[in-house]
């Protein structure tokens, strides 16, 4: 079995993480010792400004997606397909911050909006503007499942305010999540999330109460989706069925298509609503995102990230007009609304600088050349794994692709493999290992990656694909 597949073969992906996990190569003594040698004496500068930074904020790093082994990058410089850091490094970035910038870093148009909004209008008002609304416009253009549209802060406030709405619209409690998925980190959504089976085990400092509602089902298994549906109607009803579309860490083990259809229909037939979070895919996947590529309407649609091209207060929620007719605001308001708040929210700048993403993907036809683009890029760094003969499980959606090397991801949920359970902490941090020193390869060689290996393109990267495969090959090259 070679190691490119299709970004929605979730069988055949989670039968390749057997052999990541069971017999994975790894970097040689030599490549290992080169690259730790890079960041020694090529990258001083980050290294000395993340200890000392470590006197004011925890572990002297913020950004959960840094790569920090053997320690992280000071990044001075943001432009186009490249980040620099302090030490004058220069880097392709495939890490596009965790998704958001489809554009490219600084990009040009976006920054201008933003800078000529902050001339006039300034960067925050508390009153309305007319930008709020453009935005929105411009968001129900393209996914009809949205009536209304609401800006907020963040992906973790729309995850908030999403189960909220559900419950206060249906009347009901539960709520049914896929093992894996992450949505925010707000307590009541803490539960079985970065990996498949892990329940509360990121939950500490949340109350057992805060998840007494939630429950979540193996990824694309169609009788426990609707077993779980019928438990939650006998135990008082479910409010809703929230999904990352693609799958547990932006893809890493995919959904499939069927599985959409069945919850939609399951939604229907019990009355909970159907809520995609499409904080990774929205306006990422195509203009339409997950749900156009699935040809599935949710209820309610998560926005963040991509939604403010970038800039802060990257979160939205949308959805069909009965519903998010009972979000309020304002002092005024009274009545069995939806408290929901935000200083921040919709203000000029994050409303403007998503509203000219929006046309600039649609100026340049982004979309399509960043499909084709990824296509080719994916296949061609499996083909460079499969030369070498590196055990490998390389896929795309659209423009996110996974490179996995050890099947990290995959690990949990192995439930059925009795060799993978009996030695599961000893594979854990084998291939946690083998994670991170991919990471650390591909940036001494010149590219960064996102954590978890997966990748994510811009379009301002297609220019440079073959400078990048050549980073791949030369990662490849010094494996055994």
């Amino acid at each position: 079995m070679g190691s490119y597949f299709d970004g929605f073969d979730f069988e055949g992906i989670h039968e390749k993480s057997k052999e990541l996990l069971l017999r994975p190569k790894t970097l040689s003594e030599e490549a290992r010792n080169r690259y730790l040698e890079y960041f020694e004496s090529r990258c001083a500068g980050s290294r000395a400004s993340i200890e000392a930074a470590r006197e004011h904020i925890p572990g002297g790093i913020q950004h959960n997606l840094a790569n920090n082994h053997p320690f992280g990058l000071n990044c001075v410089r943001a432009e186009g397909a490249y980040l620099y850091d302090i030490d004058g490094n220069r880097y392709i970035d495939f890490l596009q911050a965790g998704g958001p910038t489809i554009l490219g870093n600084n990009y040009r148009p976006v920054r201008d909006a933003v800078i000529k909004t902050l001339n006039s209008t300034g960067n925050l008002t508390g009153l309305f503007g007319e930008f709020e609304v453009d935005l929105a416009k411009k968001v129900k253009q393209y996914y009809p499942s949205v009536d209304l549209f609401r800006m907020l802060a963040s992906g973790t406030e729309a995850a908030m305010i999403a189960i909220r709405l559900a419950r206060a619209f249906t009347g009901k409690s539960k709520i049914l999540k896929i093992n894996g998925c992450y949505h925010g980190w707000s307590d009541q959504l803490l539960y079985d999330m970065r990996s498949v089976n892990t329940r509360n085990m990121f939950a500490a400092g949340v109350p057992d109460e805060c998840l007494a509602q939630i429950s979540s089902v193996y990824p694309n298994d169609l009788g426990e989706l609707e077993q779980r549906f019928a438990e939650n109607e006998q135990q008082g009803g479910m409010a809703a069925f929230l999904m990352e579309p693609i799958g547990q860490d932006s893809g890493a083990l995919p959904i499939k298509k069927e599985f959409h259809q069945r919850a939609r229909e399951l939604c229907d037939r019990y009355g909970a609503l159907l809520i995609y979070d499409e904080v990774v895919t929205g306006f990422r996947l195509g203009f339409g995102g997950a749900q156009e590529f699935y040809g599935v309407r949710p209820d309610l649609t998560m926005f963040g990230k991509s939604i403010a091209g970038g800039f802060p207060g990257a979160g939205a929620i949308g959805g069909r007009s009965e519903i998010m007719g009972l979000l309020s605001s304002g002092i005024a308001t009274v009545g069995n609304n939806v408290m929901v708040g935000g200083t921040l929210t919709a203000n000029p700048i994050s409303c403007v600088a998503g509203y000219t993403t929006i046309c600039e993907l649609e100026r340049t036809g982004a979309h399509a050349k960043l499909k084709t683009a990824a296509d080719n890029i994916t296949r061609e760094i499996a083909a460079l794994a499969d030369r070498y003969a590196i055990p490998a499980a390389i896929y795309n959606q659209h423009s996110i692709l996974h490179i996995d090397l050890c099947g990290m991801q995959h690990l949990t949920s192995h439930i059925d493999d009795d060799q993978i359970m009996e030695n599961m902490f000893d594979l854990l941090a084998s291939a946690d290992q083998n994670m991170k020193e991919f990471a650390m390869a591909l940036a001494a060689e010149g590219l960064i990656i996102a954590g978890g290996n997966k990748t994510f393109i811009s379009l301002d990267t297609i220019g440079i694909a073959d400078e990048a495969l050549e980073r791949f090959d030369r990662v490849f090259a010094g494996y055994e």
